[in-house]
């Protein structure tokens, strides 16, 4: 993950949208995460969410983990 996380333009979750989508995503793989609950901070949070936005833009897994 990368070790600068930030936030450049405002995130809007709306019901229909590709963000919604991603924010989704990143639940469904939280909940298979064997990470323990303590160790999930905001980067975490944050980090999670900007890779499954991205996949839902387009990107490959590939791609995504040579940005990260």
């Amino acid at each position: 993950m990368a070790d600068q996380v930030s936030i450049t333009s405002p995130v809007s979750i709306e019901s229909d949208s590709k963000e919604r989508v991603a924010f989704d995503l990143a639940c469904k793989i939280d909940y298979y995460s064997s990470l323990k609950a303590e160790n999930k901070d905001k980067r975490y949070w944050l980090s999670l969410f900007r890779q499954c936005r991205k996949a839902v833009y387009g990107k490959t897994l590939e791609q995504i983990l040579q940005e990260d």
